[in-house]
């Protein structure tokens, strides 16, 4: 049988050859591109990514902004504020294609049925991807081979407690499509990249081919990598002819040169090689704005890196120009926003506002007290005054917040007494509460706030935000047991509702290929889906369709269309239940076992942990360097 090669690549906008929407969309022409073909590129969608921010988050961007009291925290430019934060990219773009200039030019009957190919995957690409939002996609046909260009903006809304209810994440948003990662290598990116491609090998079938075996010198070359190659080819053949001709042709010092750039390329290909074989090693940050940096380093010098769960993994080979971009790194310090952290967590861990005080001084602050209390941040700087850290941070406000601890702290006591006293269901989750209190006032957790825009207080704390909501269940009746079957019914009802929009989905589909052979036997549209021989014998199927009614079938696609979107509504609800029930089981579990305290605890040692390590590094099996 016949075979095709296929090949995909992603890309990211912040990369300098990652997406470039201006020459996919020929605001300017290349030195490779044939401007006579241009007119045969087909566009797609063509929309600018600004306008595409603008559908996708304008929404969730108001009712945000809606809730903010202070104008510095509100948004006027979404797509501005991501294309700068260097923590999430703003777009990305794959490249699709069947063949090469070798098995499948432009020019050539295979080039054209890789482009009847490549029609086939942009058209199924945003129903298989609901959560990667296209705005431009083209298919070019004026450079060597066939193929495609897809720019888009990867979503999500899951898991958004905090900030604006729809944000931009590629990891995330491929996990609200199901795509789970099993383990740091076989992560959520490589499990899309690989359904992707099978999605090619399918349409390959599907349109009486194979998948061409590359594992030859070049399977899984870079394009850098390929370069090289190509280039000692050259270099070879140039040497092989001027060593079979007269010095008349070809001057010593020409084949010199020659030799020269042979061995040059020679080498760097040796290096490529060994950068190959190069193991790959974990690399992992407490802060992720240092993270982001120096992952936009390595875009900016080309050095391939994966992500992962907690960081990214590099090859060892490269493990000295990582330690020289973090070197570079210098963290941009608010020293209001870091004083009222410390405020906030050392308030938690003190009796009253005088040892608060002394524990401010203990953590390197200088403190001056006269008629207002003034304390200099330990990085150096002038005093700040504790009235000009905002309305919670006065010393009035400090000694209110004690008071309000203390009373919750009692209450809490009270309540703990009187279920231990009547043995009730939900003595064990209120004395993990208190246990947790305890915890953290001996400084062994992290601060989690509920209310980014309040301090944190026993009032404001995520963590105790789902002891209450479990406690809450424990009071209307719940048991383990219970919380295990309302588990097991959630996912079901999930898995449903992902079944029901998948078969509403496949409808929706068969509505679309109906119209399309409906205009091509009544209106006589050229298709690159179906012939009109095609076309005819499946409407042999629908006899009551006539010239008259066909198109009635606009009506059926948009009932369907409807049908679609509430399908995929009921999932999102179902979804969102069921995050929430294996949240609340995942608490319970660790509640009634004994180790939800202990879990946080471990957990916040490992971070503090990786700040003593130099470069915050492991090998990818996870052993330390």
């Amino acid at each position: 049988m016949d075979a095709y090669s296929i090949s995909f690549t992603l890309g990211k906008a912040s990369h300098p050859h990652g997406a470039n929407l201006r020459h996919n969309n020929r605001k300017f022409l290349a030195a490779n591109i044939d401007p006579t073909r241009t007119k045969e590129n087909v566009t797609y969608r063509q929309q600018n990514v600004c306008a595409a921010y603008h559908h996708l988050f304008d929404q969730a961007v108001k009712e945000y902004n809606d809730q903010q009291y202070r104008k510095d925290r509100m948004i006027d430019d979404y797509y501005a504020r991501i294309a700068a934060s260097k923590r999430e990219e703003a777009f990305y773009e794959v490249v699709v294609q069947f063949g090469d200039v070798k098995t499948a030019s432009c020019e050539s009957q295979r080039g054209e049925i890789a482009k009847e190919m490549l029609e086939d995957y942009m058209f199924s690409f945003q129903q298989r991807n609901p959560n990667l939002y296209v705005f431009n996609a083209v298919l070019h046909m004026d450079e060597a081979s066939p193929h495609l260009h897809i720019n888009f903006v990867p979503f999500y809304t899951k898991g958004r407690k905090n900030g604006l209810s729809k944000g931009v994440s590629m990891k995330q948003a491929l996990i609200e499509e199901g795509f789970k990662p099993k383990t740091t290598k076989d992560n959520q990116l490589v499990m899309w990249e690989e359904a992707e491609r099978k999605e090619m090998e399918r349409i390959l079938h599907r349109h009486g081919f194979v998948r061409e075996d590359k594992n030859a010198h070049y399977a899984h070359m870079t394009v850098e990598d390929f370069k090289y190659s190509q280039d000692l080819k050259k270099l070879r053949a140039q040497l092989r002819d001027a060593n079979t001709v007269t010095e008349m042709d070809h001057e010593e010092k020409s084949i010199r040169r020659l030799k020269d750039r042979l061995a040059a390329l020679e080498h760097e290909t040796a290096k490529l090689k060994k950068e190959k074989r190069s193991p790959y090693k974990a690399f992992f940050y407490t802060l992720p704005e240092k993270q982001a940096y120096v992952q936009a380093k390595l875009d900016a010098l080309q050095i391939p890196y994966r992500e992962t769960e907690n960081g990214f993994e590099a090859q060892e080979c490269y493990v000295d120009q990582i330690r020289k971009i973090e070197k570079e790194y210098s963290p941009k310090t608010n020293q209001r926003e870091q004083l009222r952290n410390d405020i906030d967590r050392l308030l938690m861990q003190s009796k009253d506002f005088e040892e608060l005080l002394e524990r401010l001084h203990a953590a390197g602050y200088e403190v001056k007290q006269g008629k207002y209390i003034s304390v200099k941040p330990k990085h150096g700087g002038s005093f700040l005054r504790l009235k000009g850290l905002g309305e919670y941070y006065s010393e009035q406000a400090l000694r209110n917040r004690f008071a309000e601890k203390a009373r919750y702290e009692q209450q809490l006591a009270q309540r703990v007494a009187d279920a231990r006293r009547q043995s009730t269901p939900n003595a064990v989750v209120l004395r993990t509460i208190q246990f947790y209190t305890i915890s953290f006032a001996k400084g062994g957790l992290p601060m989690h706030r509920r209310n980014q825009q309040k301090p944190f207080a026993w009032t404001n704390d995520a963590e105790l935000d789902a002891l209450l909501a479990l406690n809450q269940k424990i009071n209307d009746g719940a048991t383990l047991n219970s919380l295990r079957t309302d588990f097991a019914e959630k996912e079901k009802a999930a898995a449903d509702a992902e079944g029901k929009l998948h078969t509403e989905e496949q409808d929706l589909q068969s509505f679309y290929d109906l119209k399309e052979k409906l205009l091509i036997v009544y209106e006589g549209k050229p298709s690159r889906l179906f012939t009109k021989e095609q076309a005819v014998a499946a409407l042999h199927a629908y006899p009551s369709i006539t010239a008259q009614n066909y198109r009635n079938v606009d009506a059926l696609i948009a009932n369907q269309e409807a049908a679609v979107q509430q399908a995929a509504a009921d999932l999102a609800q179902k979804q969102k239940e069921f995050s929430e029930s294996s949240d609340t089981l995942a608490t319970a579990e660790k509640v009634f076992g004994g180790t939800y305290v202990q879990s946080l605890a471990a957990e916040e040692r490992q971070r503090r942990e990786t700040q003593y390590l130099p470069n915050g590094i492991k090998s990818a099996n996870g052993e330390g360097i």
